[in-house]
């Protein structure tokens, strides 16, 4: 089972809660009366403002397939930054294919989150990575490293678990992809494939406006003090180097459908043999990753007005995302559908939200449960919350997904069907106050009725909702809710959990 990233900052809270830290005082926004578009066009960001080619990408086959040729197709930069690049064969032949680009001379930036680094998503990986680091026109970097900031567990904790959420690529300063989706098999296999299956959303863009705003957003973390530098290993007991070139070879010939290496007929040998070996017997798992010749990434996609919403960790000052969203919120005539994997909402969202409600805009929240969670802390967070919502946002429906068939990941909002806002993003205290995030936000009526209709059209896949019924006077008299489908065991976590309020700012 993984350790995930809430477990670790939960485990930092009980360590500091002792040490004096205190929490920041919140932000609060006034309403906004603007409509949507007016709120659209106060975004700034740069001039000269353009449209830009943009696709959602929701399916997991083509969000890899998407990353792999961007990659491929690089003649001169890459910039990339993701919060996990996971051991398996997909982290693997990721690193292989920027070996390939950075032997080719393109010149590489790679930032991954200091926090993961050394846990177990990256079980000897930092090996490897510090192999790629001896290239010339390679740099890589540890974003707010835990050994530069370990002095702040005294003074202010957040310090230390504030990380790099983003998750970007940018190549040849046009082309790039945000989303919610790390480098994994959990986010690019299929359902039966994989332990654990994503269901997520990119936005792949080609343009020079957005990818100027999203160069800006990585520079931004990037010159960050506390990032520790990543260098090459004075002394290698092995070549990782050949490992990950492998591994890019396993997948690239998989990705065409050419099927597997044959061990018996290339010159590997000793550890070299075993490793290709293990890696066909991993890569044969994943039926739906062959068709990569045929794809194509964009398919007559329009430009569309697209701006990058662009949010600093909690060591720097900059949120464009949270006021922007709640402006959009207040600015909402019809209806708001969040779609989001975490949902522990924050007062300033909750009391948007509630305005809302009270004009009469239908509100829609997709969220996981407790059986397709990967993360229990936010689910016993909505089991306080769940009912309130629903009765003071008499127009707010709950809908959850039921099993780990089924599980969330996307970060998805979709206002009047008219904007729609996809990126890293959650509906969450890490991502409204601690973590760096960035976020595309498309003004385009078809493209927002797309990935709305996208949303219901897997609401409608056996998902439940969560509902109450109240009397005249307003008192709950009937709810369906976690106690009614989640195990005992499960819910008795929970309940411990929803206890722990002082760890809300966290989770």
């Amino acid at each position: 089972m993984k350790i995930t990233f809430r477990s670790l900052v939960c485990v930092l809270a009980v360590f500091c809660m002792f040490a004096g830290a205190a929490f920041a005082v919140p932000y609060r926004p006034f309403p906004d009366n603007r409509d949507l578009g007016e709120v659209f066009a106060g975004v700034k960001v740069g001039a000269p403002f353009d449209q830009t080619m943009v696709r959602l990408i929701t399916a997991n086959d083509e969000a890899w397939y998407s990353r792999w040729k961007m990659i491929e197709d690089a003649r001169e930069t890459i910039d990339c930054t993701y919060y996990i690049i996971d051991k398996d064969i997909f982290g693997q032949a990721f690193l292989g294919l920027l070996l390939k680009k950075a032997r080719q001379g393109v010149r590489i930036r790679l930032m991954i989150d200091g926090r993961v680094y050394r846990m177990p998503y990256m079980s000897k990986m930092p090996d490897k990575v510090e192999e790629l680091a001896a290239f010339p026109n390679v740099q890589i970097k540890l974003y707010n490293s835990v050994s530069k900031s370990l002095v702040s567990v005294f003074s202010d904790y957040k310090k230390i678990v504030a990380s790099n959420h983003d998750k970007i690529i940018l190549c040849d300063g046009m082309t790039s992809i945000i989303g919610g989706r790390n480098i994994g098999a959990d986010y690019f296999a299929q359902n039966g494939e994989n332990d654990i299956v994503y269901n997520d959303a990119d936005i792949l863009m080609h343009g020079r406006h957005v990818a100027g705003q999203l160069k800006k957003a990585f520079d931004d973390e990037w010159k960050f003090l506390k990032n520790l530098v990543v260098k090459a290993d004075a002394i290698n007991f092995k070549d990782q180097l050949a490992s990950i070139d492998l591994a890019y070879r396993v997948m690239s010939r998989y990705m065409q459908g050419r099927g597997l290496i044959d061990p018996d007929k290339v010159s590997a040998e000793g550890k070299m043999k075993k490793e290709l070996i293990e890696m066909n017997k991993e890569i044969s798992a994943y039926k739906n990753i062959s068709s990569y010749s045929s794809f194509q990434m964009f398919r007559g996609e329009r430009a569309k007005p697209v701006k990058i919403l662009d949010k600093h960790s909690y060591m720097g000052p900059l949120n464009g995302i949270t006021p922007t969203l709640l402006r959009m919120i207040d600015a909402s005539k019809h209806e708001i559908i969040i779609q989001n994997p975490y949902l522990v909402i924050s007062e300033n969202a909750e009391a948007a939200l509630k305005r809302a409600a009270d004009r009469g805009v239908s509100i829609i929240f997709h969220t996981n449960s407790a059986e397709s969670t990967d993360s229990l802390f936010p689910q016993a967070f909505l089991m306080n919350d769940w009912k309130r919502l629903l009765q003071t946002m008499p127009t707010a429906r709950i809908f959850v997904a039921p099993s780990q068939n089924e599980r969330l990941h996307a970060k998805i909002f979709v206002f009047d069907g008219t904007i729609a806002v996809v990126g890293s993003y959650n509906m969450d205290p890490l991502s409204e106050d601690l973590n760096s995030e960035v976020v595309a936000a498309i003004h385009d009526k078809p493209f927002s009725q797309m990935t709305r209709l996208r949303i219901l059209k897997l609401i409608d896949k056996k998902n439940i909702e969560y509902r109450i019924e109240v009397d005249a006077q307003g008192r709950i008299t009937k709810t369906y809710g976690p106690e009614d489908h989640v195990n005992a065991k499960t819910l008795k976590k929970m309940n411990f959990m929803r206890k722990l309020q002082w760890l809300r700012p966290l989770i």
